[in-house]
């Protein structure tokens, strides 16, 4: 009596099981191999197939809902935007309600179409009066726009719309750079990651190394050519126009990149393609700062204000800022620097010993790790040319050549050669250290102690605009 008892609760309790999962529209998937929607049993991984492996971009919550819209093997096959995506079905369980959850709103119309997560970004929908988050993306996730709510942007995944907080994700615009203004360390900072989370295929971005006052200093490469060539910018505080000119450069080569465009002439998918071009737009962030912001902005302010003078108005301030001039601490020819006063201070301190100063350091090292077969180093004030630094015949001839090219398309003088140049400036040391052309563009007229106005940068601008294409071009031997 008690073995048949005991048979009797157990089927019962069987049953009780299958009502459940009947209650709840959960059942075996050999049991409903045509239900197209499923319930997660655990945070379930979303994968991208990227050259035939799975990598994960995203997880699904416990407990929430989606479409599939067809099988592959013993995965559930999605759309993460307009992207195919995949989760393992032994995460999930079937769903055979009729009703999908909603909870977010329609929201109004963008005139953007596209984002991407910066973060890990968090998908909500609204349930019982709460925003709920149900699933959660990686960084450099995009996808279709569909609208935005509030603070909110619309997306879609797995059949649902959802919510997702505008901060956590960057919003297309395929124009990142305004080049007519101050261009300050943290936008140029901003726009450097925008533009690298938007075109990972053929674009990067590295940090090479730290300012005196910790600040990052950043390479941005550009193309997937085994050839390479090297554009810096603002090695001078007050020169911190060549940093716009060089942003903007990066600005348009992406996009037209992307779109397949022409530019100046140039195939830019052909050109990148066989060139890589490295960008470090800042090379003395905390000198281009403290000409823009004051002496406030410095970690040391005091000792600034002492190497200037105690005078508050750094406008002619050239050194980083510990008062050394960048571009006379590269090793060439560094103990004949003409005109060395001796002392840190604004302007043509060459320091205690060629790079002594951590952003020359970066620049040097970086160069060393690769094989560059030129270099443009962008200065601001002259209408000039240097290129010349004690070449050989045969290379003096070859970089004379290219010189002459770049010459033509700026309008710029070329810089005679003398028979003992001052060293120590970057293109100097590149020149006579890697046996490769080095040049040194002035990008304006002369305006003196003092920034390049804004309002040049139209004419700087069409004047230089494809000249790290010409050098990409060329045939370097």
């Amino acid at each position: 009596m008690k073995k048949f008892v005991g048979l009797v609760l157990f089927i019962s309790f069987l049953i009780g099981l299958g009502g459940a999962a009947s209650a709840s529209g959960e059942g075996s998937w050999e049991q409903n191999q045509e239900a197209n929607r499923f319930k997660t049993k655990v945070d379930a991984p979303l994968f991208y197939k990227e050259d035939g492996e799975f990598v994960k971009k995203a997880r699904l919550l416990k407990d929430e809902v989606f479409e599939r819209v067809g099988t592959e093997d013993d995965y559930h096959v999605l759309k993460l935007g307009t992207h195919t995506a995949y989760v393992k079905m032994a995460d999930t369980a079937p769903y055979l309600e009729e009703d999908m959850p909603s909870g977010v709103a329609d929201g109004e119309p963008h005139k953007r179409f596209r984002i991407v997560s910066h973060y890990t970004a968090t998908l909500y929908y609204e349930k019982e009066g709460k925003l709920t988050a149900f699933a959660r993306i990686v960084p450099g996730v995009k996808m279709p726009l569909l609208a935005q709510h509030g603070d909110f942007f619309i997306v879609q995944i797995g059949g649902r719309k959802a919510y997702v907080k505008g901060h956590d994700v960057s919003v297309y615009t395929g124009d990142y750079v305004n080049p007519n203004k101050t261009y300050s360390f943290e936008q140029m900072t901003t726009d450097l990651v925008e533009l690298a989370l938007w075109y990972p295929e053929f674009a990067s971005l590295e940090r090479i190394g730290k300012s005196v006052d910790g600040r990052f200093i950043y390479a941005f490469r550009l193309g997937t050519g085994d050839e390479e060539i090297l554009v810096d910018a603002s090695h001078h505080a007050r020169e911190h126009l060549t940093t716009n000119l060089i942003m903007e450069m990066i600005d348009r080569y992406t996009y037209a990149y992307q779109q397949g465009h022409k530019l100046g002439g140039y195939d830019m998918r052909e050109l990148l393609d066989k060139t890589t071009i490295w960008f470090v737009p800042m090379v003395n962030p905390d000198g281009v700062t403290l000409v823009q912001r004051g002496h406030t902005s410095a970690k040391n302010p005091a000792q600034v204000l002492r190497l200037n003078g105690n005078k508050k108005d750094f406008s002619a301030w050239k050194a980083n800022i510990r008062g050394v001039d960048l571009n006379r601490q590269y090793p060439a020819d560094w103990e004949n620097i003409c005109c060395d006063p001796g002392k840190p201070g604004p302007q043509n301190y060459k320091g205690t010993k060629p790079l002594s100063e951590p952003e020359a350091r970066a620049m040097y090292d970086f160069t060393n790790a690769h094989s560059f077969k030129g270099a443009l180093t962008y200065h601001s004030s002259g209408e000039i040319l240097y290129w010349y630094f004690h070449q050989d015949s045969r290379r003096k001839v070859r970089d004379k050549a290219i010189a002459q090219k770049i010459s033509s398309r700026t309008g710029y003088r070329l810089v005679k050669p003398k028979k003992n140049p001052s060293g120590g400036g970057f293109s100097d040391w590149f020149t006579i250290s890697q046996n490769k052309p080095g040049f040194t563009p002035e990008i304006s007229p002369y305006v003196g102690a003092r920034p390049v106005p804004n309002s040049s940068f139209l004419s700087v601008w069409k004047k230089n605009y494809t000249i790290p294409l010409l050098l990409a071009d060329e045939e370097i031997k």
